[in-house]
């Protein structure tokens, strides 16, 4: 009788020092081919671990004809002979080492999506219509014209673009930066990695807001940096929590989202700014502002001053125009000291990351359009419409749920603390939207892109929730 715990290894993760030791014994003789392993249960509590550790390591093993499941039988060494050759195993590298709750729905929502089945309708995709993106323009070009457009390349972005995002900026947020102060980049995502890879070290601990669109990012398991979530309510982040995080983790960055919070749609309030930016300022902590939809406010008449402008030396402003051009137009920008902005630039070209010439030009172009911003201001009226509208439709169809009415951006934020609405349900119905568990609540929720919804897609919208709410009752 073999003594199982003696032959497992001190090695982490335990479901590997599993499958080392499995497969040790097979080649010591210890274990031959067509004999009975112990059930998983048995086998966990001989080794003191949990059941799932041993159920990974049994399907790797029988991923790797190692092993061999029998229907109403158990599990047995496989009868095949294994072959002696050193080659590679890509199971190992083709599975996901840590397949979280949302990233298995993210991949589930995806997987209906490019099935594109007839009825669906998609709430859940973070882009604009194509019949809403602005439309422009270009005039014919040759591929001399963008080899010619690299001599205005400086090592921060096309000089242009550059020129044409800081005025835009200065009309549409009263932004005022320097050249100096501005880095082009391939969108938000980029500029966020930019950030974590040039100014932190890994181990480092960054607080993000929670819901948060970045909630399970793997952004920050790339850089090998910790996160840490502190709560948002209607009015913005809550101080305690984050102060709290502070102090315990040691946080060296904080990322917010203050206008149009992704998902919640919140704008954190005035006091509320300069209550965070005084805390920061209190803990030495440079601040991250995610500002993507700040272009897409629905009313400019008395905007509440962005966290860069309360704090222009601490805060590092990131936005992107994917939200206004498409997802396709890859350009974003980051805001910061000049020395900041010198960093990261560096890291960027170190990386081999610096956005395609073309892209910049091309954006270039449409930005120098001079219905650029008469488009803009179009789409920001048809976005609030678009809003109201949903929001009606979902006071009417789901009385039990708070819903959230934004005031910019292309979500609406739906919550109900205890009403239980599984993702399986919904793909069922052929609707594609994003739970709550995407960005970290455990409580039903749900963000809904109103822009994606025109007259007769709302009411197909409204049809489709009634059919759920019938079936789950």
């Amino acid at each position: 009788m073999i003594e199982w715990l003696q032959y497992l290894p001190e090695q982490k993760p335990k479901y590997m020092a599993i499958k080392k030791m499995i497969i040790s014994l097979i080649d010591k003789g210890q274990l031959s081919s067509g004999d009975q392993l112990p059930p998983e249960r048995q086998l966990a509590k001989l080794l003191s671990v949990n059941r799932s550790t041993v159920t990974r390591a049994s399907d790797e093993l029988v991923a790797d004809g190692v092993i061999e499941r029998r229907v109403g039988s158990g599990t047995f060494v496989s009868q095949q002979e294994r072959p002696q050759a050193k080659r590679v195993n890509w199971h190992t590298y083709l599975i996901s080492q840590r397949q979280s709750q949302s990233q298995n729905e993210r991949r589930q929502l995806q997987q209906l999506i490019r099935r594109k089945p007839e009825k669906l309708i998609d709430v859940y995709s973070s882009d604009l219509p194509l019949a809403l993106v602005p439309q422009f323009q270009f005039p014919a070009l040759t591929w001399q014209d963008f080899i010619t457009a690299q001599a205005l390349e400086t090592p921060r972005g096309y000089q242009p673009l550059i020129t044409a995002i800081n005025q835009l900026d200065q009309h549409n947020k009263r932004l005022f930066f320097t050249e100096e102060q501005l880095l082009m980049t391939a969108g938000v995502q980029q500029s966020l990695f930019l950030i974590l890879q040039g100014l932190l070290t890994p181990g480092d601990a960054v607080a993000i807001e929670s819901p948060s669109f970045f909630h399970d990012s793997t952004l920050f398991e790339a850089t090998g940096v910790r996160v840490y979530e502190a709560s948002v309510d209607a009015d913005g982040i809550s101080l305690t929590a984050l102060e709290a995080l502070i102090i315990k983790h040691r946080v060296k960055l904080v990322i917010l989202n203050p206008d149009y919070q992704n998902p919640t749609g919140h704008v954190m309030s005035l006091q509320k700014r300069k209550a965070v930016v005084h805390l920061c300022q209190m803990h030495q902590i440079p601040i991250v502002e995610d500002d993507v939809f700040g272009w897409l406010g629905f009313d400019t008449t008395r905007p509440i001053p962005t966290l860069k402008q309360l704090d222009p030396d601490n805060v590092i402003y990131i936005s992107s125009l994917s939200k206004i051009m498409g997802a396709s137009s890859r350009i974003g920008w980051v805001a910061a000291t000049p020395q900041v902005i010198e960093q990261l630039t560096r890291v960027q070209h170190e990386m081999d990351l610096v956005p395609s010439i073309m892209a910049q030009v091309m954006v270039t172009l449409a930005m120098g359009d001079p219905q650029f911003q008469t488009q803009l201001d179009q789409l920001k009226g048809t976005l609030q419409e678009r809003a109201q509208a949903t929001y009606k439709m979902l006071e009417r169809v789901l009385p039990d749920w708070h819903v959230y009415l934004p005031a910019g951006g292309y979500y609406i934020w739906v919550t109900h603390p205890n009403h239980k609405l599984r993702l399986k349900t919904f793909i069922d119905h052929q609707l594609a939207v994003a739970p709550g568990s995407l960005f970290g609540l455990k409580t039903d929720a749900l963000r809904i892109n109103f822009a994606r919804l025109n007259a007769i897609d709302l009411v197909a919208l409204e049809q489709r929730l009634v059919a759920i709410i019938k079936a789950t009752e």
